[in-house]
């Protein structure tokens, strides 16, 4: 039977700030308040002095009592001799069954199962008449359950007790607010000298200004009224200038009392959190005493013997519901990890409930406040948290504060934090001295708002102060300030037409930020003292600069870093760098990721795209067995900020049962970051196909939707030709495919890809028409939903052909894409089980007409111009000759041509015998002029071809042939590998 069932969460937000019913004792029928407060007993509670026997009226304790047996919807409690005897089919010694096996003949063979000597059995603990009296002191004591909780008896004194330490407790908290106010006058009185010397100070400067300004004018000659007029306008520049700096000035005078106000009041605050738990322990060999009078008392009363080795044990168990540590333990690592405090929050759901309840009211007194926080609680750890909690469940944005609010109250003492004039961590250690656990306030340095990966740590920047607290004999970390979040209000979407929405409420909170194990707290925070890091090897500053930047979603997730990595990543020479992430078993199909490539200079940092592309596109990312994998190539040199994202999604964000049930969405949250340097630059790296967002592969499919990928697990599809890829469906559904490539047509390309389903499975063909780089998105939705559901992304894949027997020609996209792109997707050199980085576009964007396409089938001439250069009014510039072989270090070339208005050129870069290279290229359209950039891969005989046209012509024409020799190349094929089973994932040298 739960004595302390979870109360329902409200409805509403009305109902949430509604205080709780009052109790009342069952006997009387009059309100119970907590001092006076017995039970819950049979689910009621009593009076001290209604806990009677409802026969004799003989005064019982929670270990005298009993209950009737015979009727369990009985609520009334008896004495021994008056309690309800049960009847013939009992278990007592008149029931039928006890009293046949006593009526036996005694011998060798007796009953095992009946133990005991004289005329009735002996009956163990597990007696119904004494097991529920048991039970129901266990339920009342055990209200917040844990494996470190003990069973405090009596609990009746261990109230009393309390109740005389609260006494106490409020006696000194009176002595601490006279010297607060003491305290707030002081600086009150130093604010209004300061202010008043500030205007004192500006009114004579205000007066030499003026006094300086009028002689100006008063020593000229003519008193014209222009000269008036321009008097005044000075006189009100003047004005204005002054304000102005009377007004810094002031702000600059706020933010310094603040800060001295903060520093006062951390002090006095420490000062007084010693005092009290000095106090409480010191009166605890007096209370030790008293209690154990009372423990002897209430043994004689109920005519059992008091023997010392019973009193001393019940002595000892009531004295651990309030007794202190004597002596501090040094800052030292934890003995246990976190998770072996408590396993998971939802231990602590009834006890946050009825946090919430308390924080629904204001409390005069801090006394008054941890009592009523404290009160069910049996441990330290259980008394943290319900102050972690009170103070991270105030929302100090929404909280409007009367002026009339004291300051040293609890309430005054938020409407300071959210002024600025006090602190979390303040408030924190104080209310832990009441609550008498020790509590120490730790300073530092932190990543926090502003900070990015890379940055340097001054001594005035970043500074930051949290608080360690002592539980089990360990010191944990606790930051209240940054556990703090905001109750949010969702609409119920499941109501009826004539019923009014219901709100839900839930309070968010950061869960990672109470009891923080110390090697995940140094991610975030640094410690000058390097005790207080409470690790095996304290860090330097310089170290924790160079952590990865991480947030409390990582360790939410319990993701981990696959590799040793730094803050500031440094790219190769091909812009290259990785990421990887473990996930959890448990997770695997659970977490979603996202990241965002921007650049990190400010004169930069709002550039989405580079040369026409999405800078995203440059950013490899997949999901495979429990590893999350972004390899990234950078396109140009520079600084940039890799951010990563995760979420957990639930069946709202899957498809569901309802055909037409639009998935939901989700929020994603920073993980982690990291700054990317790229210093030298070997080629042009280019985008990836412009598919749709997520993860490449199909673990999205699979996520979101169901689907079991047959065929193919990796992101990346090395072809020859053609190739299937298969799924097995968990029910029917409609699919659209779309093929992609950097250069070709979207509309050109749909003949190229088909799909079946059979028998629940889906079967995918692909032919890319040309060897080169694409892209495969594959959007889903159920067959039975209606027509205007529409289709959502379920995954992608990388498509890298190496061969094809057929070449087709594709119409490209339009000159925007073409002129600019760096290369055509059907040009990659073949190559055994390698996925090469997409050639995309990297050019200046125009909005011209479609482009001109080089057709490969046009049978070359001789080099040098041809018949249509003179035509389009086209010149060379940079080469005259059209044989070129001097060529820079590192096979870099560059060509410029000369050209009239409205010619558009476009180009193919081809290596001896059938090599296309036209990845290797990147043209740019200048004021009557195209360079095109080169970078040769390795030594051969290369031809570069230039086409024309103009706006109105459809085709292009050759117009000019050059031959290139490379001779002192490096002859190998540099690649960047991405992973073993996905294929290489990079730009070719």
């Amino acid at each position: 039977m739960a004595l302390a069932a979870a109360a329902a969460p409200p409805k509403s937000l009305k109902q949430l700030f509604i205080p709780p019913p009052a109790e009342k004792c069952t006997r009387c029928d009059q309100r119970v308040y907590h001092v006076e407060k017995i039970g819950p007993v049979n689910e009621v509670i009593f009076h001290k002095q209604c806990f009677r026997c409802s026969r004799c009226g003989q005064h019982l304790t929670l270990k005298t009592y009993f209950t009737n047996q015979t009727d369990f919807n009985d609520k009334e409690i008896y004495c021994n001799k008056d309690c309800p005897k049960v009847s013939t089919h009992g278990y007592d010694a008149r029931a039928m069954g006890i009293r046949t096996a006593m009526s036996v003949p005694k011998g060798p063979q007796s009953n095992v199962q009946i133990r005991g000597t004289g005329d009735a059995p002996r009956i163990g603990a597990d007696a119904m008449h004494i097991r529920t009296p048991m039970s129901a002191q266990m339920c009342y004591q055990r209200k917040y359950s844990t494996k470190y909780d003990r069973h405090h008896f009596p609990a009746y004194l261990v109230n009393k007790t309390k109740e005389k330490l609260y006494q106490y407790q409020e006696d000194l908290e009176k002595q601490q607010r006279e010297e607060e106010d003491r305290l707030m006058e002081e600086l009150h009185a130093e604010r209004k000298q300061e202010a008043e010397h500030i205007e004192k100070e500006f009114s004579n400067e205000w007066e030499v200004q003026l006094k300086d300004l009028m002689s100006k004018f008063e020593s000229k000659a003519d008193k014209k009224v222009n000269g008036t007029e321009r008097y005044e306008r000075e006189m009100e520049d003047l004005k204005k200038t002054m304000t102005l700096k009377m007004l810094k000035k002031k702000e600059a005078l706020s933010l310094r009392l603040q800060t001295t106000a903060q520093q006062k009041t951390s002090t006095l605050v420490k000062k007084h959190s010693e005092q009290m738990l000095e106090l409480l322990k010191s009166k605890q060999e007096e209370l030790k005493r008293q209690l154990e009078e009372e423990i002897k008392a209430q043994a004689e009363a109920s005519g059992q013997s008091a023997d010392g080795a019973s009193t001393e044990e019940v002595l000892e168990e009531a004295m651990a519901a309030i007794a202190l540590p004597t002596e501090l333990p040094d800052p030292h690592p934890p003995m246990l990890r976190k998770r072996d405090l408590y396993h998971d929050p939802s231990v602590f759901q009834e006890l946050d409930e009825d946090v919430f309840k308390v924080a629904e009211s204001e409390q005069c007194s801090f006394t008054e406040l941890v009592r009523q926080l404290t009160e069910h609680c049996l441990s330290d750890l259980q008394k943290v948290r319900a102050i972690f909690r009170w103070i991270t469940v105030k929302d100090l944005n929404v909280m409007e504060f009367d002026e009339t609010v004291k300051q040293d109250t609890p309430m005054g003492l938020l409407r300071g934090i959210k002024y600025g004039t006090e602190t979390y961590h303040t408030l924190f250690m104080r209310l832990c001295s009441y609550a008498g656990l020790a509590c120490q306030e730790i300073r530092g340095h932190s990543k926090s708002v502003g900070y990015e990966p890379g940055m340097k740590i001054r001594e005035d920047t970043f500074q930051n102060t949290w608080n360690v607290v002592l539980v089990l004999g360990d010191w944990w970390p606790v930051q209240c300030n940054w556990g703090a979040r905001h109750l949010v209000l969702n609409k119920d979407s499941n109501h009826n037409i004539d019923q009014k929405k219901t709100d839900k409420i839930r309070y968010q909170y950061d869960e990672h930020y109470f009891l923080t194990d110390p090697d995940e707290f140094i991610q975030e925070f640094w410690a000058k003292d390097p005790q207080w890091q409470l690790l095996e090897r304290s860090i330097t500053l310089e170290e924790f600069e160079a952590m990865p930047f991480v947030r409390s979603v990582f360790f939410h997730f319990s993701l981990e870093f696959l590799e040793p990595m730094k803050a500031v990543l440094y790219a190769d020479t091909k812009g290259g760098v990785q990421v990887k992430l473990g996930i959890p078993d448990d997770l695997t199909d659970d977490l979603v990721f996202h990241y965002q490539l921007r650049f990190s200079d400010r004169d930069r940092r709002n550039d989405l795209e580079y040369g026409g592309a999405k800078i995203e596109r440059f950013v490899f990312y997949t999901l495979t067995e429990g590893v999350a994998l972004f390899s990234v190539h950078v396109p140009t040199t520079g600084s940039y900020f890799l951010e990563i994202f995760a979420s957990k999604i639930n069946d709202s964000n899957k498809i569901g049962d309802d055909p037409n049930t639009t998935m939901m969405p989700f929020r994603l949250k920073c993980a982690t970051k990291f700054k990317i340097v790229c210093d030298d630059l070997a080629g042009k790296m280019h985008p990836l196909p412009a598919c749709a967002s997520g993860e490449w592969g199909p673990a999205k499919g699979r996520r979101h939707f169901g689907l079991k990928p047959l065929s193919h697990n990796g992101g990346i599809i090395n072809v020859e030709n053609d190739v299937e890829i298969r799924f097995r469906l968990p029910r029917s559904l409609h699919f659209h495919c779309k093929f992609r490539n950097n250069t070709m047509d979207d509309h050109a390309m749909e003949r190229f890809v088909s799909h079946s389903t059979v028998d629940g499975t889906l079967t995918i063909r692909l032919s890319p028409p040309q060897v080169g780089q694409y892209g495969l998105d594959v959007y889903a939705r159920p067959e039975d939903a209606s027509n205007s559901h529409t289709l959502a992304h379920a995954c992608k894949y990388l498509i890298n052909c190496t061969r094809v027997l057929n070449p087709i020609d594709v119409p490209l996209k339009n000159a925007s894409n073409n002129n600019n792109n760096s290369s055509s997707n059907n040009n990659n050199q073949s190559r055994s089980s390698s996925g090469s980085m997409s050639p995309g576009s990297v050019g200046t964007k125009s909005p011209e007409v479609p482009s001109p396409s080089p057709p490969p089938a046009v049978e070359r001439p001789t080099i040098g111009p041809l018949p249509a250069f003179d035509e389009y009014g086209l010149k060379t510039v940079s080469h005259k000759d059209p044989v070129i072989d001097r060529i820079e270090r590192g096979g870099a070339l560059t060509i410029e041509l000369g050209v009239s208005d409205g010619v558009r050129l476009s180009y193919m870069l081809t290596r001896e015998p059938e090599e296309n290279w036209q990845h290797r290229v990147s043209a740019r359209e200048g004021s009557r002029k195209w360079k095109f950039s080169i970078v040769l891969p390795k030594p051969g005989i290369y031809t570069f071809e230039v086409f024309a046209a103009k706006k109105d012509e459809k085709e292009p024409r050759p117009v000019y042939l050059y031959v290139i020799t490379y001779d002192k190349g490096d002859g190998a094929s540099s690649k960047r590998r991405l992973s073993s089973k996905n294929g290489d994932f990079g730009h070719q040298k």
